[in-house]
């Protein structure tokens, strides 16, 4: 601990750098990331993110077995780089992941799955985390999106974030295209009340789950390739939280294809 440069000024370049990624136009302009607490930091140096620099909490005496350097910043400076209300031992900042988009369909079985236009950050990594559980292959986000890799989405996820390839397709008819050109891809939608149940449905190995806003849920344009699956429930309750709902689909189609 003692060997490391230990940051006291709130006004200290790096400190000030950290403070920006809290904000979605500044990760997007640098290609950097801010990860929150050991337990996603070390998700993301086993998956193999770039992680530039380490900084630890002073009064926790803590340190971290990685090759990132690592610099200990006072309590007060760690509140201030943090974006959550109770400050983590340690935070990073890291290189954004980055996924390509043209063998996301290519593969002869893969499970592909879908998120239209979610703008909650605790769904979305919720999302993520059961998308790690049950072997899905790439995940899609599609639309007017919450940034994937915001400090909440990360933390949401616990880390697993790092774990699958993400892939974003602003333009929802590049998605439709894509769809189109291949034609051996089943996909399905989920709906509140429409379509056959999901315990109904065959999934073959090539799948396409689409999950949409609570808001607007999936689109016409792309309905039209899709097959609309819905979780029965008690006609008292609206509608299932889209994390809920989508851990559940994405359960019964991993048991039917891996067990």
């Amino acid at each position: 601990m003692a060997s490391h440069p230990i940051i006291t000024s709130l006004q200290n370049p790096s400190v000030k750098g950290v403070v920006q990624l809290h904000q979605r136009k500044y990760r997007e302009k640098t290609n950097r990331i801010l990860i929150e607490g050991r337990h996603p930091i070390e998700e993301a140096f086993q998956c193999g993110v770039f992680i530039e620099e380490i900084y630890l909490k002073e009064s926790e005496k803590t340190s971290f077995e990685g090759t990132a350097p690592q610099v200990i910043v006072t309590d007060a400076v760690m509140s201030k780089m943090a974006t959550t209300e109770s400050p983590p031992p340690m935070l990073a900042v890291a290189k954004r992941p980055v996924s390509k988009v043209s063998n996301t369909f290519e593969a002869k079985t893969c499970f592909i799955l879908g998120l239209i236009g979610l703008q909650d950050p605790g769904n979305l990594g919720t999302i993520i985390r059961s998308a790690c559980a049950f072997n899905v292959n790439t995940i899609l986000t599609i639309g007017d999106s919450v940034d994937v890799y915001s400090p909440k989405v990360i933390r949401a996820s616990a880390g697993q974030i790092f774990r699958l390839p993400i892939t974003s397709f602003p333009d929802i008819t590049l998605l439709a295209e894509a769809i189109k050109d291949h034609p051996e891809l089943q996909v399905f939608g989920a709906d509140a009340h429409q379509g056959k149940s999901y315990k109904e449905a065959q999934y073959t190995e090539k799948i396409l789950l689409l999950l949409g806003s609570e808001a607007h849920g999936i689109p016409p344009e792309l309905w039209q390739y899709a097959k609309a699956l819905h979780i029965p429930t008690n006609q008292a309750v609206e509608s299932l939280n889209v994390g809920i709902a989508g851990a559940v689909m994405m359960a019964e189609i991993y048991h039917q294809r891996f067990k």
